[in-house]
C-alpha cells in the first residue's frame, strides 16, 4: 500500500496526493474532507494489503500540477495550432493550383 499525504493544492482546495509518485490522487475542497478521503482510501486499499498506507499532512508545502501535458490548456492550443496548420496547407495547394492553372 502506497503512503498518502493531504497537502493544499497549488490550483485549488486540498489534494491527496500519492507519496511513492508524487501525482495526486483526488483533490476536495476542505483540508478535513482531504484527510476523511485519504483515510477512507487507506483503509480500503488495506483490504488487499499486508498493512494499512499511513497518512499524513503536509500544510506548508502545496501540491503542484501533476502533468501539464493533460491540462485543458494543452489541448487547446494543440487544436488550435493543428487547425492553422491544416488551413495553411490549403492555402499553399490553391495557391499552387492557381499559379499553375491545375485543374483547368
Amino acid at each position: 500500500m502506497a503512503d498518502l499525504k493531504v497537502q493544499p493544492s497549488e490550483v485549488d482546495g486540498w489534494d491527496v496526493v500519492n507519496v511513492d509518485d508524487g501525482v495526486a490522487v483526488t483533490n476536495h475542497p476542505t483540508r478535513e474532507a482531504a484527510e476523511e478521503a485519504a483515510r477512507m482510501r487507506a483503509a480500503e486499499d488495506s483490504l488487499s494489503e499486508e498493512r494499512e498506507g499511513a497518512v499524513s499532512v503536509d500544510p506548508a508545502h502545496p501540491h503542484g500540477i501533476d502533468d501539464e501535458r493533460t491540462g485543458v490548456r494543452t489541448a487547446f492550443f494543440s487544436l488550435g495550432g493543428l487547425l492553422v496548420l491544416v488551413a495553411l496547407i490549403a492555402v499553399i495547394v490553391a495557391l499552387i493550383a492557381a499559379l499553375t492553372g491545375f485543374g483547368s
